[in-house]
């Protein structure tokens, strides 16, 4: 189980808990039937002693299949990654003293505001929302992003793809959740230029035949 939880790994979590609840459940039963045989008038132990088996393996089994299909639905991860997702991207931009690594320039004005992801298998998809100066340029930025993701690309296990969202310090209202389209946006209200470009190519194709149809038949008459 220790090395499930290290892995992240469903499967492996699978087997420790099958084992686990064969063991247990071989203690039970043998409590059950020794209690049955050793004191009188005890039959009802043998019918507890199958509901508490069955409430371990329910139990058990609810747990798994609850992860595994959160897992599947693309649930947010647990706060334990996030955290340490958090903790190497300060310290890529802060500096590490401990492991000898500088600060990057202006690091007083860089702030981690948010971290958010998935998980896929035993990888991990996240996005950190990172708080900067407006006029810094592309280039600033993108020394900040390397430098995040090679930092915590080492350090956090299981860590596949790290995305960086910039934000301005005078826009630092905003979350990931602007990036969602609002349901008050109509399709209706508002087409996309592709389909009202094929609407008004189709009426001028419509409108050039109708016309060399006119003309064909004038000539023929």
């Amino acid at each position: 189980m220790k090395i499930a939880r290290d892995r992240k790994s469903a499967v492996l979590a699978s087997n420790a808990v099958h084992h686990r609840v064969d063991s247990l459940t071989s203690i039970v039963a043998l409590a059950t039937i020794g209690g049955a045989h050793i004191f009188t008038n005890a039959s009802w132990l043998d019918p507890v002693g199958g509901l508490i088996i069955s409430a371990m393996v329910v139990k058990a089994g609810w747990n798994n299949t609850l992860t595994s299909l959160l897992e599947l639905a693309d649930v947010t991860v647990d706060d334990g990654v996030k955290s340490a997702v958090r903790r190497t991207a300060t310290k890529a931009v802060k500096g590490d003293d401990g492991k000898g690594v500088p600060p990057l320039p202006g690091a007083e004005l860089i702030e981690i505001k948010d971290i958010q992801g998935i998980k896929s298998g035993q990888n991990y998809l996240m996005d950190v929302e990172v708080v900067v100066p407006g006029g810094w340029t592309i280039e600033r930025t993108r020394e900040i992003e390397d430098a995040i993701r090679a930092r915590a690309g080492a350090k956090v296990r299981g860590l596949r793809r790290l995305r960086v969202r910039f934000t301005s310090q005078e826009h630092v209202e905003g979350n990931f959740t602007d990036e969602f389209i609002g349901s008050d946006v109509s399709p209706r209200s508002s087409p996309e230029p592709d389909d009202e470009h094929d609407h008004e190519q189709e009426r001028v194709n419509n409108h050039g035949r109708n016309n060399h149809s006119v003309k064909k038949l004038e000539k023929t008459k």
